[in-house]
């Protein structure tokens, strides 16, 4: 994550002093640039290309840290809601939002489909999946 805030920073860095340099010629009434003042937006440029690229190769040879999978076995009895059942999913960290799971419901026209039973779901598992399973 800290590489990600440094490239942004350098990328931030770098746009501000362009800014700058064309604030100062088209607002300022200087329509010159000096060799000096283009050698060192230059290097500047240079240094954050080459900060950015470092930083990618770091990136690249970190990998992330394994999202924990969570299991839990879902009872649906009888004319239970639907809304309920998300809610559940969503306290056993199953899926991150209980309101996106019921939309996905009622997108696919699946809210009265879903059958009493105990299933067993994972927190790897698509709204799809979830739902196929509870639906069958």
């Amino acid at each position: 994550m800290r590489n990600i805030t440094r490239a942004f920073s350098a990328g931030i860095l770098f746009a501000t002093t362009i800014l700058a340099i064309v604030y100062h010629v088209y607002y300022m009434g200087d329509t010159h640039v000096t060799k000096q003042q283009y050698e060192l937006v230059i290097a500047e440029r240079n240094k954050l290309a080459d900060e950015l690229e470092k930083l990618k190769k770091e990136k690249k040879n970190t990998t992330l840290p394994r999202k924990e999978t969570y299991v839990y076995t879902l009872t649906i009895e009888k004319g239970e809601a639907s809304r309920d059942i998300a809610k559940r999913l969503e306290q056993a960290r199953i899926i991150d939002h209980a309101q996106s799971f019921l939309t996905y419901l009622d997108t696919h026209q699946l809210t009265r489909a879903v059958r009493p039973g105990t299933y067993v779901v994972t927190s790897d598992m698509s709204h799809e999946q979830i739902a196929r399973q509870i639906t069958k």
